[in-house]
């Protein structure tokens, strides 16, 4: 795991070895506060420019990441572990396509609106208008090092805020390298900032002048976050963790299903908050099921993830693998059944095994907390009431996967399903994609991290009617007297249904307003 040593230096070790590759020098709590000022600073010149040269930043930050994918996919492996296809796929090719939908869209999407108010208000229009919140605090965990800020990234610049990331001490090569992209695109001083260290220095950044606060981790630092930014009144998105069912029906194709789960539940290590984390099959499957998931999950090759061979790479920590090795033995004593896997591989790195247990239950940590590792518990379920129950208890509400055949009656399960996405036949997907959102519910966060929630909505309101001379006020305006019986026919005009009721009102209404 990495360290801050007395030296104030962050030693960022590879996953796959224990080795230290990096030494990065931790920012102090005077720094935090010294670049928040500058950050403040340079709102007022980012704010001023437009849309489309913002987004020419972006652009030239878009056009790096690909002429450097292969350079930032080999710095992701050896800082955070996962193999170099995972790199590829979850890391690279879903910032670029964040950034390429903002950069098409953004004009679009921030340009002001008009707001279509009917005919009762002939002379009235109506605009809404964005305005960005300032300084946006970015809080981002180990797990998605690189996509998961550049997303956050892309859309607070975009909507003219200025920034300041942390990422996770752990990652700190990789926030290194995000912070090295940031330079070569010639922001202006004091727009993008990057700042390094412990929790610390993530509570100076907190408590300091900042405008928006962005944070992904788990749940218990999520509700310190969000007790910090309430007592500030403080806009926040909070993306937490999850504890995600599947429920695999006997009518689904059970090898393309297998592949879907084991997949979901094992792909970088199992280390994402939507990771499949319970499996619920159908009892006339179940057996089944678990026989040939345990068999795929056994041919899994683990190992160091530059070799472009394998499947599995190493655990963040020697704290994360201690924990899903806690969770694989409660589950053991009591009653679980350890299909394949379950122990530590390898004499260097934290590796562990893919794990499928089988004749799990709710008393079973693996199946009330958050494992965040390959483990795959499969629970046997006979009536789809039972199960969505299963699937609901639980403190988070962040995705859930559905394996069935009959996609006819799927809303009797997706609607009764406490959580933010639902996948069917699939899982572990689009939740990168610009157009879909991803929210959570209950301890899993709130926020859905869209272009909105980085700007604050302003609504303008003109008047075009106004005459000098001629129309000195409204008719709604002081003196009130004889205008209750106006009102009242006025009700009556636009909102009774019955044609001679509202011709009646409507003579009785033009006569008081001609007074």
């Amino acid at each position: 795991m990495s360290t801050t040593t007395k030296e104030n230096t962050i030693q960022v070790i590879n996953p796959a070895s224990g080795e230290v590759i990096s030494e990065i020098k931790s920012t102090t709590c005077l720094e935090v506060v010294e670049t928040v000022n500058k950050a403040k600073d340079a709102f007022l010149l980012w704010k001023s420019l437009s849309v489309e040269k913002r987004i020419s930043y972006l652009k030239t930050i878009y056009d790096i990441i690909i002429d450097d994918r292969q350079y930032i996919a080999e710095t992701i492996t050896k800082n955070n572990g996962k193999p170099l296809a995972e790199a590829y796929l979850t890391e690279i090719a879903s910032t670029l396509q964040i950034m390429e939908h903002f950069i098409k869209n953004g004009a679009s999407l921030l340009h002001e609106k008009n707001i279509p108010l009917g005919p009762l208000y002939p002379t009235k229009k109506s605009i809404l208008s964005y305005e960005p919140h300032g300084v946006v605090a970015i809080v981002k965990p180990w797990n998605y090092p690189f996509y998961l800020p550049l997303s956050a990234i892309t859309k607070a610049l975009l909507a003219g805020n200025t920034i300041i990331f942390k990422p996770s001490s752990t990652v700190s090569l990789v926030g290194k390298l995000i912070e090295e992209i940031l330079l070569k695109a010639n922001f202006p001083t004091g727009v993008v900032n990057v700042i390094y260290g412990s929790s610390e220095v993530a509570q100076t950044l907190l408590e300091s002048n900042i405008d928006m606060v962005v944070f992904t981790g788990s749940a218990e630092v999520g509700k310190n976050v969000a007790s910090l930014c309430i007592k500030k009144m403080l806009p926040m998105c909070l993306e937490l963790g999850g504890k995600d069912p599947a429920i695999v029906l006997k009518s689904c194709n059970i090898d393309y299903a297998v592949n879907g789960v084991l997949w979901g539940a094992i792909a970088n290590a199992g280390q994402a908050c939507a990771s499949i984390e319970r499996v619920y099959v159908e009892s006339s499957i179940y057996d089944d099921f678990v026989s040939k998931i345990s068999s795929q999950a056994k041919e899994l090759k683990i190992g160091n993830g530059s070799d472009d061979e394998v499947d599995v790479g190493p655990l963040i920590n020697e704290e994360q693998l201690n924990k899903i090795e806690g969770h694989v033995f409660d589950a053991i004593n009591k009653g679980a059944i350890l299909n394949t896997g379950g122990k530590r591989v390898l004499e260097s790195g934290y590796f562990f095994e893919p794990t499928v247990l089988s004749n799990v239950n709710h008393t079973m940590q693996v199946m009330k907390e958050e494992t965040f590792g390959p483990i795959i518990p499969i629970m046997k379920f006979e009536v789809l009431e039972e199960v969505i129950g299963f699937a609901n208890d639980t403190d988070y509400g962040l995705s859930a996967s559905i394996w069935t055949g009959e996609l006819e009656n799927l809303r009797k399960i997706t609607d009764n399903l406490n959580c933010g996405t639902v996948w069917v036949n699939d899982s572990l997907f689009l939740q990168a994609h610009p157009a879909c959102p991803w929210v959570g519910y209950k301890d899993s966060g709130y926020g859905s991290s869209s272009i909105y929630q980085f700007v604050k909505s302003k609504h303008i309101s003109i008047d075009q009617g106004f005459i000098p001379g001629l129309r000195p006020k409204n008719f709604w305006w002081y003196p009130y007297k004889g205008k209750a019986r106006s009102y009242f026919d006025l009700i009556e005009l636009v909102y009774k249904t019955n044609l001679k009721h509202k011709a009646k009102a409507a003579f009785k209404t033009i006569v008081d307003f001609l007074k």
